[in-house]
C-alpha cells in the first residue's frame, strides 16, 4: 500500500519526507514547541504484538493545548467525544511514513454548534502535522 487508504474528506495525509521514528520525534517536538500537551502515544504495533499480531509501525498521538479545548467543552461538553485532537503516524509497506489528521471543525460547528470562532484556534494543528512531514528548509 503506497497509496493513502479511504478516509473521509476531512481527514488529510501528508506523506513524511523521514524515516518513521524521526517523523514521530519531529511531530512530538513541534507539538511541544507550540505548548500543545500530549496526553497519550500509543504504540498500536506494540500492542498489536503483546496479543500475537503484527502491524506495521503505527502511533496515534492524542495532544491539544486547553486553552483551545476548553472553551469548546464549555459550550457543549459533548465535544469532548472529538477532544483532545488526534494524529495518526504511520508506515506502508514501501517503508513510507504518512501522518493523517482529522479536521473536526466543520463536525464542531455544524454538528455540535460551537462558534466559529472558538473552533478557529483547533484549525492550526494541521499546519504542525504538516510541518513534522515537511523536509528541513535551509
Amino acid at each position: 500500500m503506497t497509496d493513502v487508504a479511504k478516509c473521509p474528506a476531512s481527514v488529510t495525509t501528508f506523506r513524511s519526507e523521514h524515516g518513521f521514528s524521526n517523523t514521530v520525534a519531529r511531530l512530538r517536538g513541534l507539538l511541544a514547541d507550540r505548548g500543545m500537551t500530549i496526553f497519550v502515544d500509543i504504540d498500536q504495533a506494540d500492542a498489536a504484538a503483546q496479543v500475537g499480531m503484527t502491524l506495521r509501525p503505527t502511533r496515534l498521538i492524542v495532544f491539544g493545548n486547553p486553552k483551545g479545548g476548553t472553551p469548546v467543552m464549555q459550550v457543549n461538553p459533548l465535544a469532548g467525544l472529538l477532544l483532545p485532537l488526534k494524529v495518526l503516524v504511520w508506515e506502508d509497506d514501501a517503508r513510507v511514513t504518512w501522518l493523517a489528521i482529522d479536521d473536526i471543525t466543520g463536525v464542531l460547528v455544524d454538528g455540535y454548534g460551537v462558534e466559529a470562532s472558538l473552533v478557529e484556534p483547533l484549525a492550526k494543528a494541521k499546519a504542525l502535522i504538516q510541518m513534522a512531514a515537511e523536509r528541513d528548509s535551509g
